[in-house]
C-alpha cells in the first residue's frame, strides 16, 4: 500500500496542523508539555476547530513545580474548548486528525518548542497505520489519563514557577508561532466579572410595574408577567414540538424543515431567518447540524459559533443568531437566555457593566449574557429565563422603568 509521508520542521509545523484541523471532525493530541501559548497551535477562528478536540498532557504536579508545563496554557486549552487530561511521564508528541492523517514529532505545545528550538515531524496519511495511532491513543493513554478541570488548574497555579519559555538575547529565533490575530480564549464568566448597578428598591419598583400594569404587548389588558407566563406556556408547547421533530430527524423532509423554521421564527425579525435559503437546504444535512448543535462534544456556545461560520460544515443557512439561540433555549430552557437587542437596551438600562474587555464572538457574548440572565433570575424571583426575557424585554422596550430603571 502506497503511503503518503511529509515533513514539518519548525518553519511549517504550525501551518500544517492548522490546515489538517480545520478540515477534521475530531483531533486526538498526545503532547507531553504545553506552554501558555498553547491555543495558538489550534486555529483561531471556531469554525475552523474540530467539534471533538481531545488533549492530553503531562499536567502532573511534578511537570507543573519544574516549569515544563504551564497552568496557564492549560487553562486556555480548556477554553478553546478540549477535553483535557493529564498523564504522568507522557513524553510522545503525536496529532491524530479523524483516523486520516497524523503528525508526530519532537513538538511541545509552547512558543519555545516553535521559536527558539530546531524541531522535525513527520505528517503520515496511511489510514491503517493513522487508525492504530487512534487506537492507542484511545486504549493505552485517554483510558488511563486524568481528567483536568478548572479546579485542577486553580490547585496547579500554586506550583508554577517563572516562566522557562523566555529565552536570554541573542539566540537566533528559528521559526514563529502564530499569533492570535483577535483575543485569547476567555474563561467562563464569573460572578466577579460582571455588575448589576440597580438595587433592591428599584429592581422591586420595576417588578411591581411589571406585575401590575396594562401590557403594551397585548389589547386584552393583561399585565406583562400574564403575557409573561402566557408566553412560556406557549414556548413550551414549542419545546416539545421542537423534541418531537428532532426524536424524528432521520426521517425529516421539506414540510419538516417548514416546520422548524415556524418554530424557530416564533421570535419574529429579530431572529434574522430567511425561509427560502433555510428550505433549499437537505434535510439530512439540517437534522446533522442541529444534532452537533444540541448534542454535540464541547462547549455549546462554541458548537452555536459553528452553525453560523461561513465554511464550517454545520452552518445552518438562513438562521440568523438570535433562531439559533432561541432554538437552544427551546432545548434547554434552563441553560440558554435568548439575547436580542431589546434585551441587551435593559442591560444598558440596568447599569450592567463587564469587568473585562467585551468579547468580539457571538458565542462567547452570548455565554456572558447569559452569566447575567441568571443573576437577575435569582435577583428578581422571577424563577424562569422565560419569564425574565420578557422582563428585560419590556424594560428595554421602555413598557416598564423609562424613568426608574435609568
Amino acid at each position: 500500500m502506497f503511503m503518503h509521508v511529509k515533513y514539518h520542521c519548525e518553519d511549517t509545523f504550525v501551518q500544517a496542523l492548522h490546515r489538517l484541523i480545520a478540515r477534521s471532525s475530531t483531533c486526538r493530541v498526545a503532547v507531553a508539555y504545553c506552554g501558555e501559548a498553547a491555543h495558538r497551535f489550534f486555529p483561531e477562528a471556531p469554525a475552523s476547530r474540530p467539534a471533538d478536540l481531545r488533549i492530553i498532557v503531562d499536567a502532573s504536579e511534578t511537570a507543573v513545580a519544574r516549569g515544563l508545563t504551564n497552568p496557564a496554557g492549560l487553562a486556555r486549552l480548556l477554553d478553546l474548548p478540549a477535553r483535557l487530561r493529564s498523564l504522568r511521564d507522557l513524553h510522545a508528541k503525536a496529532f491524530i486528525f479523524d483516523k486520516t492523517t497524523a503528525i508526530v514529532g519532537s513538538v511541545n505545545m509552547s512558543a519555545s518548542s516553535i521559536e527558539w528550538q530546531y524541531q522535525l515531524a513527520l505528517e503520515v496519511s496511511d489510514p491503517a497505520i493513522v487508525r492504530q495511532l487512534a487506537n492507542w491513543f484511545d486504549a493505552r493513554l485517554w483510558k488511563h489519563a486524568e481528567k483536568v478541570d478548572p479546579g485542577t488548574v486553580r490547585k496547579l497555579k500554586g506550583l508554577w514557577r517563572p516562566d522557562r519559555e523566555n529565552h536570554p538575547p541573542g539566540r537566533k529565533r528559528k521559526g514563529r508561532l502564530r499569533d492570535w490575530r483577535g483575543e485569547a480564549p476567555q474563561p467562563p464568566l464569573g460572578p466577579s466579572d460582571f455588575s448589576i448597578g440597580i438595587g433592591k428598591a428599584n429592581i422591586g419598583r420595576l417588578l411591581s410595574e411589571f406585575k401590575n400594569n396594562e401590557c403594551k404587548y397585548s389589547d386584552s389588558g393583561e399585565s406583562c408577567l400574564e403575557v409573561a407566563r402566557r408566553k412560556e406556556s406557549e414556548h413550551a408547547e414549542l419545546t416539545k414540538r421542537f423534541y418531537l421533530l428532532m426524536r424524528r430527524r432521520r426521517l425529516w423532509s421539506r414540510r419538516s424543515l417548514e416546520e422548524l423554521f415556524d418554530i424557530a421564527y416564533t421570535n419574529g425579525k429579530v431572529a434574522k431567518v430567511h425561509k427560502p435559503m433555510f428550505m433549499r437546504q437537505n434535510p439530512a444535512k439540517v437534522a446533522r447540524c442541529l444534532s452537533f448543535l444540541l448534542e454535540g462534544a464541547g462547549d455549546p456556545y462554541m458548537r452555536f459559533e459553528k452553525t453560523l461560520a461561513s465554511g464550517s460544515p454545520y452552518k445552518l443557512n438562513g438562521l440568523g443568531s438570535v433562531g439559533v439561540i432561541f432554538l437552544m433555549h427551546l432545548w434547554s430552557p434552563k441553560a440558554f437566555a435568548v439575547v436580542n437587542r431589546s434585551i441587551e437596551d435593559a442591560f444598558k438600562m440596568l447599569k450592567v457593566r463587564f469587568n473585562r474587555p467585551a468579547s468580539r464572538r457571538r458565542g462567547q457574548g452570548y455565554k456572558d449574557r447569559t452569566a447575567v440572565v441568571k443573576e437577575i433570575v435569582v435577583r428578581t424571583g422571577l424563577g424562569t429565563f422565560a419569564r425574565v426575557d420578557h422582563f428585560l424585554d419590556a424594560i428595554g422596550k421602555g413598557h416598564i422603568g423609562q424613568h426608574r430603571a435609568a
